[in-house]
Parts: structure tokens; C-alpha cells; sequence
């Protein structure tokens, strides 16, 4: 409802200070800001109670007729049916337009007087109208004015002040009548009035503070779900701006450590056989790959969050996984003091191998950069029909009042130094949402003291959705002889990658503008085997490029790879649904050229 009359415009008819009058004080900001919907209550209420007022009338007049009163009793009716028409015209135009509901205090006022007219009215009848000497006929009018009193009260709730009005114009004329005339019967009925008149005005000031109440706990409520949602989106706005950030941070970080990565492998090539040299090299891989470690984090919570991660289903045996994550940890592990046993398992479980793989990549990490020497086993059992591989360690455990914590973005137990070889705090998080994603149920259990254990169940048979994400090609037979095409705008990118194919023995042609390749003399006799192109190019991007390239040799199929150093969640999404292979920079040497083994074969 509109609420002009109470703003100050101009264009009120009444202005507050009449509301005041009828004990109504706008001037409390509380009161102001209720005051039209208890104005609209009123009239809303008010509907029903028209129609019974002129049975009512209707049924009281005819009593009285009855008595010998009747042209009295049909004057008197016909001005309380008028009152009734009155009040429901009011009330049609109340919510049909716009005057009343615009000017709360208008609305009020004249509600008042036609509750006002139609209380006189039945004090009227009462004093003047009602029979003196039919003892039936008054019963049935006090009995007839009592029900229309208690209605009254219950629909005038919103205004205490027009509820007293309405009981005093109403009853206190029979009441005196009654008093006055001195009989035993009719003092009796007055005492009787008089008992259901304080009754009545008890009621109707307890029904009014309990509504006044309730409406101030409903604007409380709407000041409360609007300040909820300024902090929620605040909360994501600054949720977007902190996923701006690491994502622009991390493209930027990931340009060099891509080079950095492909220099370390050409590097690595060509001082075979040299041993003094040899663990330099190998100490700066593992600077790097800690540092790809980092990154790839960010990496996995933006995937998350641009929702293009699907689970890829297929029938594999646990031991498979256990032993791969055997291979990749036995190092750190030893390196940490830690025992990493695996416990050989032949159950097999229906669910996606790399999704699971990377869950419980995540926690045994966890376990050895937090739990250094300790004993860490990884193991599975049968559970139902399903089964529930285990990661349990007798490391320092974690106090309950982190154990909900430790699942959240960026919070780690412990390292307030921020010690980049414990990682960034994002391992557990991203463990529960890929478990949520998998509709794993997940278990998780620690004492200070005597370690942690984390249980996942994985039912036999689980259907999910078909992934539109190939697996990593692992095969790693030769690629000498290739001819790659690599369009990248950085220059220490691009030199870093061609250097590297160049050691694997491929041929290369280098730009950082496919127009330059596309343009060149020869090259209607130079198919590329395979396009590498960057993602993020001057004025266009790596899909166009291999789209153009593709276009221009009539082969909608010719091999491309995309490498991107992007991360945020709508850059995933647009590489998605490009249907062209991704890999994230720093890229994987090992990775890049399994996958350039796998397109050379495929051509085979």
C-alpha cells in the first residue's frame, strides 16, 4: 500500500496531527511505518462482518416489530441497513481505488465515523427503540447486540480507540436505560452489560496489543530479511571479486611457471647422463610442481564453482587407484617421515576413477603435510552393498572446534605462517564437494592426539550422468616427426614450448598470430599434425584460431589442444563447451606429450 499521506507530500487530506486525535501517533518512525497496514487490516476484517450486521438488523427488527414498535422498529432498521450498505460501499471503494489506500489517515478517519453512526444506532435502538415491557424481545436484543459487540472488537483490533468507541456508543445507552428504570430484572441485565463491557474492553485491548505486536514483529522481520539479503549480496558480491582476483592472479602466475615448467623439462633432455648437473635439475621440478600443486588448487575450486565437473562412470578396482596414489607419494611420503601402507584390495565399485582419485589425492596429501611421521593407511572394506575405502592416520588429530572448519576455503589448523609446503587450505574443501558431487556419503572422525580418519562408502552400483570430459591419455609412445603448429602471444611461453617439442623431435611452426601461418607461401603443403594454441590471444581467442585453421585445411577434425592459464569459473565453463581437449598451464610435459602420442597414434 501507498503511504503518500504519511511522507509529507502535500497532497494529504488529514494530516497526522487528526490522527493523533483518534490516538494514533505518527510520530514514532515504528507506528508510522505500521500504520497502513493496520489501516488495511481494518478494512479486510470488515468484509465479512457487513453481511451478518444486516441479517442481524434484519432478524432484531422484526422483534421488535413484533412487540408493537413498528414504525420505530422499521425506522430504526432501515437507518442500521443503510449503515450496513454504508460501511460495504466504503470498504468496495477502499479496495477497489486509489484515494483511500493512498491516504491511510483518510481511510482510518472515515472508517471511524461509519463505525461511530452505526454504534449510536444501536445505542439508539437500545434506549429509545426496544420495548420497555416485552421481556423476550430484550433479551434477544442484548443477546443480538452482544454478538455484534464481540465481532466488532474482534474486527476493530487493529485501533483500540475505535474498539472503546464502538462498545461505548453501543452498550452504555441500554445499559442506562436499564438502571434507570429501577426493575429487578432489568438491573439485573444492566449489571450483566456492565460485567460484559469491561469483559469486552479487556479483550479488545489485549487483542490489540498482541496485533500491534505482531505487526511490529513483521516489520522487524522485513528489516531483518532485508538486511539479510544487503549481507548476502555483499557476501557474494565480495565472493565474486575474491574469484576476480585469484583467477587474474593465477592466469598471471601460471604464464611463467608454464615456461619455467617446459624450460625445466628441455633442460632435464638435454643433460642426460650429466650427474652433476642432475640435481639442480631435479630440485627445480620440485619447486615447480609445488607451485603447480598450489595453483592447481585454485584450479580445482573454480572448476567447481563454474559447475562443468560431471562424474564419468565406469566399473574399475579400488587397488587401481591405490596404487597409482602409491606411486605418486611414496617420495613425499618418505620425505615426511611418514609410513604410507596401502592395503591391497580386489573389490571393485562403479563410480569415476578420477573424481575418487582425486579425493583421496587430496586427504593423503593432507595427512603428510600435517602429519609428518606419522603412520598413514589407506585401506577399503565391505559395507552393505557397497564399499567403504578408509584413510586413517596417527597424526596430531584435530580439536572439535575445528572440525567443521578445516572444511572451509583458504583455512588451515596451525600454519598462521602461511608455509607455502602445506598448501593452501583448499584440499578439504574441495574433498567434500567432490564427494557431494559423487553423492558419496562421507565420514570424518579426529582426537587430539591420536589422529584422524576419514571414511567414504561408494555403493556397488551408482548411475551418474555420462562426462563430457575425456580421461588424461597415459600412453607415452613417441611423437618425433610431428609437425605442431603453436599460436601463444607470450613470447617466453611460446619459445619455452617450441623448445621443448623440438628436443621431443617434432617439427614446429611458431607465431604469436595465426594469421602469420595462415598467410605463409607454403602453407597449402604444411598440414599440421596437431594446432597448440593459447586460449587468451590479442583480439581473439584459441577456439577461433583452431576453428580457423581447421576451416582452412577442410578438416573438422584435425587435432588441437588449448592451454590456458584461465581459472575463472566462466572462462571453464566457455572452454567446456568447446569440445576441444584443455590443459591448464603450467602444463604437464608428460601430460602434453602423452596426449600429442594419443593424436599421433589416432592418425595412425
Amino acid at each position: 500500500m501507498a503511504n503518500g499521506a504519511l511522507e509529507g507530500d502535500g497532497n494529504a487530506v488529514f494530516s497526522p496531527l487528526l490522527a493523533r486525535l483518534f490516538g494514533v501517533d505518527l510520530a514514532d518512525g515504528s507506528a508510522r511505518r505500521i500504520f497502513p497496514n493496520r489501516v488495511d487490516l481494518l478494512y479486510r476484517q470488515a468484509r465479512t462482518g457487513v453481511l451478518v450486521h444486516i441479517v442481524v438488523v434484519a432478524f432484531v427488527t422484526y422483534s421488535m416489530g413484533l412487540a408493537g414498535s413498528n414504525w420505530m422498529a422499521f425506522a430504526w432498521g432501515a437507518a442500521m441497513m443503510a449503515l450496513g450498505l454504508l460501511r460495504g460501499g466504503l470498504i468496495e471503494i477502499y479496495h477497489r481505488g486509489e484515494m483511500l489506500q493512498s491516504d491511510p489517515v483518510l481511510g482510518m478517519v472515515a472508517f471511524y465515523i461509519v463505525i461511530g453512526l452505526t454504534g449510536i444506532c444501536w445505542g439508539m435502538g437500545g434506549a429509545f427503540v426496544l420495548p420497555s415491557d416485552a421481556l423476550p424481545q430484550q433479551v434477544f436484543f442484548i443477546l443480538m447486540l452482544g454478538g455484534t459487540a464481540a465481532g466488532t472488537v474482534a474486527t476493530l483490533a487493529p485501533f483500540y480507540s475505535a474498539q472503546i468507541m464502538a462498545l461505548v456508543t453501543s452498550l452504555v445507552p441500554l445499559i442506562l436505560r436499564l438502571a434507570l428504570e429501577g426493575g429487578g430484572e432489568e438491573a439485573l441485565m444492566a449489571g450483566a452489560l456492565v460485567m460484559f463491557f469491561l469483559a469486552m474492553l479487556a479483550t479488545g485491548g489485549n487483542t490489540h496489543r498482541a496485533l500491534m505486536n505482531s505487526l511490529r514483529l513483521g516489520v522487524e522481520n522485513v528489516d531483518l530479511l532485508a538486511s539479510l539479503r544487503r549481507q548476502s549480496a555483499e557476501l557474494e558480491a565480495t565472493s565474486r571479486a575474491k574469484t576476480r582476483f585469484l583467477a587474474a592472479a593465477s592466469h598471471d602466475l601460471r604464464q611463467p611457471l608454464h615456461a619455467l615448467r617446459l624450460q625445466a623439462e628441455s633442460l632435464a633432455i638435454r643433460l642426460v647422463g650429466d650427474e652433476r648437473c642432475r640435481p639442480i635439475v631435479e630440485r627445480i621440478g620440485q619447486s615447480v610442481g609445488a607451485m603447480e600443486r598450489l595453483l592447481n588448487s585454485l584450479l580445482d575450486i573454480s572448476r567447481l564453482d563454474a559447475g562443468i565437473i560431471e562424474p564419468h562412470v565406469a566399473p574399475f578396482r579400488i587397488d587401481s587407484v591405490f596404487q597409482s596414489l602409491k606411486d605418486e607419494f611414496a617420495m613425499q611420503a618418505r620425505e615426511a617421515g611418514c609410513d604410507l601402507r596401502f592395503v591391497a584390495c580386489s573389490l571393485e565399485v562403479e563410480t569415476d576413477v578420477t573424481l575418487l582419485e582425486a579425493i583421496l589425492r587430496n586427504i593423503v596429501a593432507n595427512a603428510i603435510r600435517h602429519a609428518p611421521g606419522a603412520r598413514i593407511i589407506v585401506g577399503c572394506r565391505r559395507k552393505g552393498d557397497g564399499v567403504t575405502v578408509q584413510v586413517i592416520d596417527n597424526g596430531p588429530g584435530i580439536e572439535a572446534e575445528f572440525r567443521e572448519r578445516i572444511f572451509e576455503e583458504f583455512f588451515q589448523v596451525g600454519n598462521l605462517e602461511r608455509n607455502r609446503d602445506r598448501g593452501l587450505g583448499l584440499g578439504l574443501s574441495i574433498v567434500r564437494r567432490l564427494a557431494g558431487l559423487l553423492e558419496i556419503p562421507m565420514t570424518f572422525t579426529s582426537a587430539p592426539g591420536k589422529g584422524t580418519a576419514f571414511g567414504f562408502t561408494i555403493p556397488r552400483r551408482y548411475t551418474f550422468f555420462e562426462s563430457n570430459q575425456p580421461r588424461s591419455p597415459r600412453s607415452l609412445a613417441g611423437v618425433a616427426g610431428s609437425f605442431v603448429w603453436i599460436i601463444d602471444d607470450d613470447q617466453e611461453g611460446r619459445h619455452a614450448l617450441s623448445t621443448l617439442m623440438e628436443d621431443w623431435g617434432c617439427e614446429v611452426a611458431a607465431s604469436a598470430d595465426v594469421s602469420e601461418l595462415l598467410s605463409a607461401d607454403d602453407t597449402p603443403f604444411a598440414k599440421p599434425d596437431v594446432i597448440v594454441a593459447d586460449y587468451r590471444l590479442q583480439g581473439i581467442d584459441g577456439a577461433e584460431v583452431i576453428r580457423r585453421v581447421r576451416s582452412r585445411f577442410g578438416d573438422n577434425e584435425l587435432p588441437a589442444v588449448i592451454v590456458t592459464g584461465d581459472t575463472a569459473p566462466e572462462k571453464l565453463r566457455e572452454l567446456a563447451a568447446t569440445g576441444v581437449q584443455v590443459l591448464h598451464k603450467p602444463v604437464q610435459p608428460g601430460r602434453l606429450r602423452a596426449l600429442l602420442a594419443a593424436f599421433s597414434s589416432r592418425e595412425r
